[in-house]
């Protein structure tokens, strides 16, 4: 921009153009993402000699770089595509019969970003990285199931005949109870009370259960 005397003092220029230059870029966290599905990790279940492609999406011009680490050794991804508010990197490993660990890192200026199953975080925890199993496939009849998890004592009482009763037994140092008004709100050591559901109760209900749109419980 030329500096004219209509635009101001230099000194209040040098002030601005300093505040410009000191003004850290903003990474946006919420812009990134990936997952173990096909369209961020292809094949998803890859068979041991595959090639594996491996895709994060940041924020639009938002990333300095990007590294996808893989058994704690990085390799810089490949911006491979550009939407409206969204990059996309990739990048691409092979795998060998061992299970495979990943996460990524993102660097804006100043800034280190990971990225793994958690999300966006500072400080990296292993236990929550991306996981590869080579060889590992998902049964075709629960890949978009429905599924229906039971607490199968607190589901339904089908035989009253095998009931825990009050004080049957101790856990913890205290006495169990039996609970005969399933509305009311559980103990605060409710591990010690016991509703009487059973698996009699699970096979009672399997037609509603069916009704509802379960497929796996």
């Amino acid at each position: 921009m030329r500096i004219t005397e209509d635009s101001g003092s230099l000194a209040t220029w040098k002030k601005k153009l300093i505040y410009m230059c000191s003004v850290r870029p903003t990474l946006h966290p919420r812009a990134l993402f990936s997952d173990a599905t096909d369209d961020y990790r292809s094949p998803s279940e890859p068979m041991p000699g595959d090639k594996v492609t491996i895709r994060l999406r940041t924020g639009r011009y938002n990333v300095d770089k990007a590294y996808l680490v893989v058994n704690n050794q990085e390799q810089e991804m490949i911006r491979v595509r550009s939407e409206s508010v969204f990059d996309y990197y990739e990048s691409q490993i092979e795998v060998g019969t061992d299970k495979v660990f990943y996460y990524f890192k993102v660097v804006l200026g100043r800034t280190v970003c990971y990225y793994n199953k958690i999300g966006a975080i500072k400080d990296l925890n292993p236990y929550y990285n991306f996981q590869i199993m080579p060889g590992f496939k998902t049964p075709e009849w629960a890949k978009g199931a429905v599924m229906y998890q039971i607490f199968v004592d607190r589901f339904c009482n089908g035989d009253k005949t095998n009931d825990v009763l009050d004080n049957e037994y101790s856990y913890i140092d205290e006495h169990v109870t039996q609970v005969k008004d399933w509305d009311k709100y559980p103990a605060q050591m409710g591990i010690r009370e016991f509703y009487g559901g059973d698996l009699q109760g699970v096979l009672d209900k399997l037609d509603y259960l069916q009704e509802l749109g379960v497929e796996v419980i």
